[in-house]
């Protein structure tokens, strides 16, 4: 397995310590969508990914091995993968056969660079009172306010500039039963809408 030269402000993370990026969009996004078996197999390649290449070439063995995932089982999971743009797979020589190499993207790392599939299955965190957009993660900035003689933290969408509110329970409960139904829109950035904006209480 590689071992990653990365640095962290962790207090448990020094010299000698062992550790690995997970695309953690990613494996939330695959959870979602009802694909566990696809994330515990992105889970199992990220462990054999150093933090200065995201190319690994575990076995389908070694696969099975960190994922608990069937061989039978494998295929598919690679399959879901690649449709959510997560990993690319590419066959290297090595002496007189070929094995798989896969390349561990980008996008699993960014929930605004989720492609048209995955971002069916990204969940919004909260609601601008502005351009009343629903906002995802990494949406907005934090800037201090004040209310009264308080001094508080507020979340400021980072297109218009507006209030960015926790969304409420009622709205949770209808973007999931969109999602469920399948009628959330496909979206590329946090500008476009997903789901109705009818309900705003």
């Amino acid at each position: 397995m590689n071992t990653g030269r990365i640095t962290s402000e962790d207090p448990r993370l020094g010299p000698g310590s062992l550790y690995a990026k997970i695309p953690i969009p990613a494996c939330r996004a695959l959870t979602y969508a009802g694909h566990v078996k696809a994330s515990q197999v992105l889970f199992a390649l990220s462990l054999h990914s150093s933090g200065a290449h995201p190319i690994v070439f575990p076995s389908r063995a070694t696969i099975k091995k960190y994922s608990g995932v069937g061989k039978d089982s494998i295929s598919e999971a690679l399959k879901v993968l690649v449709k959510f743009g997560f990993i690319k797979i590419s066959y290297i020589k090595v002496g007189r056969t070929y094995r798989n190499q896969y390349e561990i993207l980008r996008a699993g790392f960014h929930w605004d660079e989720l492609n048209e599939v995955a971002s069916r299955y990204k969940v919004p965190k909260g609601h601008c009172t502005r351009c009343n957009h629903w906002i995802y993660r990494g949406g907005w900035s934090v800037q201090e306010g004040k209310d009264g003689l308080a001094t508080v933290q507020v979340r400021i969408h980072k297109i218009c500039g507006g209030i960015v509110k926790d969304l409420t329970r009622k709205q949770i409960l209808n973007i999931r039963s969109q999602e469920e139904t399948g009628g959330i829109g496909l979206c590329f950035d946090t500008r476009q809408e997903v789901i109705s904006k009818d309900d705003n209480s």
